[in-house]
Order: structure tokens, then sequence, then C-alpha cells
């Protein structure tokens, strides 16, 4: 039972902090192998847990009522016997979530884009093109928004890359998160949008998404800006 706990403590907090680096969009979504996610949380436990030792340590020294007072804690051998009281053992891992979610968040804000700009002047001076802001294309295409924009809306339509009379055509409401590892769209008016396209207007189109993989199209049209079509019909 102390094996497992000793495990729980010096684990958890690395994985919780992983995981809060990929909701917060700077990790894509990889499947990684047994050793490889002990490393990673090997790595993310130590800024953390220095970070909750020194809060639960203060804490130690400020609160004095019995019930909420916790001892000091230095070594790895101290800290391997207080976590096997329960009362210890989840204000730990209560503060280890605060402290990981923080320090995620600041690290999102502010450490990722100064180490992003150095990263990218050395890959300039290799004359290699520099790293995006984003962790994944699906990222940058359809969740990221720009700094105009106070929402994300487009309208998008999808196609097969082999069948492009085959499409379909709505204003996008909902996109997966890059967490998910199939991917999807949720448009909107459909019908309204692929009437319009058919028979009313052209449209420009912005940007092109190509899935190489499935072979999926998809082209996000300058929807704010229409042009009478001429000849009625749908042409790409």
């Amino acid at each position: 039972m102390s094996e497992f706990i000793s495990t729980f403590v010096f684990i958890l907090p690395g994985i919780m902090t992983y995981f809060w680096l990929q909701l917060f969009g700077l990790n894509p979504s990889v499947k990684h192998t047994a050793p490889e996610l002990s490393g990673i949380a090997a790595l993310l436990w130590l800024p953390v847990s220095f970070v909750s030792l020194l809060l639960l340590n203060t804490w130690s020294i400020l609160v004095k009522v019995r019930f909420l007072s916790v001892e000091s804690v230095w070594t790895m051998d101290e800290l391997n016997t207080a976590t096997s009281d329960i009362k210890y053992l989840v204000l730990f891992l209560i503060v280890s979530f605060i402290t990981s979610f923080f320090l995620c968040w600041l690290w999102s804000t502010w450490g990722n884009d100064i180490i992003r700009i150095a990263i990218n002047k050395v890959r300039k001076s290799r004359k290699i093109a520099p790293i995006s802001s984003s962790a994944s294309v699906w990222e940058e295409f359809f969740i990221k928004i720009n700094e105009d924009e106070e929402e994300k809306k487009a309208v998008y339509i999808v196609y097969k890359i082999d069948k492009p009379e085959e499409f379909v055509v709505g204003s996008m409401t909902r996109a997966s998160r890059p967490l998910e590892t199939d991917k999807g769209l949720v448009l909107e008016d459909t019908e309204e949008w692929k009437e319009s396209i058919e028979n009313d207007y052209d449209y420009d189109v912005k940007r092109l998404y190509v899935d190489t993989k499935s072979g999926m199209v998809v082209k996000e049209l300058d929807h704010k800006n229409p042009k009478n079509k001429t000849i009625p019909g749908y042409s790409q």
C-alpha cells in the first residue's frame, strides 16, 4: 500500500500538469507508451511539487489549528512519510491540482511565447520555417481565433478530394478539440447555404484545409463578400 501511495504522489502531479498543457492547447494529442508518459510525468512533477511543498510548508507555519495543521516537509523521505497521513495526502493533491493549473496558465500565457520566440530566432538563423503558436494544423485552421474576431465565425465547403461535386456547406458552430482523435465539424443552415451557392452567389475561398490521410477538403468561404452569380449552377 505504501508503494502505491508513493507512486501515486510522485506521478499524479506531473500527469495533471501534462493534461492541463494539452487542454490549454500547447501539446497535440499524442498516444504515449507507459514509459514515455512516466518520463513526462517525472519531469513535470518537479516544478509542481516544489511549489506545492513551499505552499504546504508555509501552511504549516501559519496554521496552528490541530485539525488543519500539517508538518513541514523538506526531504523526499519526509514527503514519503507525510503522505502516509490521509490529511496531508489530500491537502497535497488539492494544492498540486491548483498549483499545476496556475503554473500551466502562466506558462501558456507568457513562458511558451518567450521560448518560442527564442527557438524561432535559432530556426531563422538556420533558414528553417518558424514554428507556429498552435500545436496542430487543425487547431490553427478551425479553432484559433484571430485578434480581430470576437468569435470564430466561418462558412465551410466540405467534400472528398475525388468527388468535389458531392459537397456539404454550412456555417460552423462546433469543431472537435485537438485532443479528439476523430475530427469533426458541426455545420448549420446547410440547405440554405447550398441553395445560395448553387443559385444566387459566388464566394471567394479564403483558406483551404486538406486532410492528406482521409482525402477530405475543407474550403473556408469569404461569406461576408458575396458576388452575384451570373450563371446558375455551382462551380468550384
